[in-house]
């Protein structure tokens, strides 16, 4: 079930070892990007404090963390070498993380406070089946998705959600709301993730991912069995965290292993994302508490 029946144009598109299949899906586009060609992204948020005035490339950002759960000590490590491992592939050179009791810091140079929101999104990744008319979704889940706000913050201490329950679901860049059915595959199921330009294609850019031979497996079989389904149970809600990034229609069996994705991304958003799918989904899920730059 989805909120709107005009979504914008999007691809996912099978890629063999060799050769690319192109394979004619369309669905909801998935962007971090406003009109005014600036990055954007609702999934993490927090309050940004300049301390004086100085060049936008100047001076450090330190930003805060804290996790929505109560972490052991060693989730708290795992969770920090990841984030280390994030900011390497986000490029912040310099980046400096670190647990302090409870909450992590993290500082890198320069007016870094969007780039270190991305770096703490929890990138748990799952494709869903959207699920069709109301004669397919029980009664209670219905009065969940007519009133599901998709302006409304994430409640502090909301549990997360379950991967073998359906849900409802709001697209990344609008108010566009879905049911969803559980997982179908998650970021296990993904060996890597890479953002590429695919201007040949006209595509943009796009993240390519390469599955597992289980995720081949289970991606062959999903989409072969929704393409023979009417709009919009032929649909795959591509989700991270919390959100829809993605909800492109079916219309055939994909195979050959590796998918890819592509909407309205620019750069900066696709390499983010392809780093944080690639680096894993962290342990516990952290929310911005504060947000500081200190000009040079």
């Amino acid at each position: 079930m989805s909120a709107s029946a005009n979504a914008n144009a999007n691809a996912l598109t099978a890629v063999a070892a060799v050769l690319v299949l192109s394979a004619a899906l369309t669905g909801c586009s998935g962007s971090s990007s406003s009109s005014d060609g600036k990055d954007r992204s609702p999934l993490l948020s927090g309050p940004t404090r300049t301390t004086a005035s100085g060049t936008p490339a100047s001076g450090r950002t330190t930003v805060t963390y804290t996790p929505r759960s109560a972490p052991g000590a060693e989730t708290l490590r795992r969770t920090v070498d990841l984030l280390r491992t994030r900011a390497d592939a986000f490029g912040l050179e310099g980046a400096r993380i670190e647990v302090h009791g409870g909450t992590i810091t993290a500082e890198a140079p320069g007016d870094s406070g969007e780039r270190l929101r991305q770096l703490a999104v929890t990138a748990e990744l799952g494709f869903r089946p959207v699920l069709g008319g109301d004669a397919s979704v029980p009664p209670e889940l219905q009065r969940q998705f007519t009133a599901f706000d998709c302006m409304a913050p994430v409640p502090a201490g909301a549990p997360a959600l379950s991967p073998t329950s359906p849900t409802v679901a709001c697209d990344r860049t609008g108010p566009t709301k879905y049911v969803l059915g559980p997982v179908a595959l998650s970021g296990r199921d993904v060996t890597s993730a890479k953002a590429s330009l695919d201007a040949q294609a006209g595509n943009g850019w796009t993240i390519n991912l390469v599955l597992t031979s289980a995720g081949g497996r289970k991606f062959a079989e999903l989409t072969g069995r929704l393409s023979q389904q009417s709009a919009p149970a032929n649909q795959i809600g591509i989700m991270l965290d919390r959100q829809v990034i993605s909800a492109p229609s079916v219309s055939q069996s994909i195979t050959g292993g590796a998918v890819q994705i592509s909407g309205n991304f620019t750069r900066t958003s696709a390499q983010d994302l392809a780093a944080q799918i690639s680096s894993g989904a962290l342990p516990v899920e952290l929310t911005v508490s504060d947000v500081t730059h200190i000009p040079s």
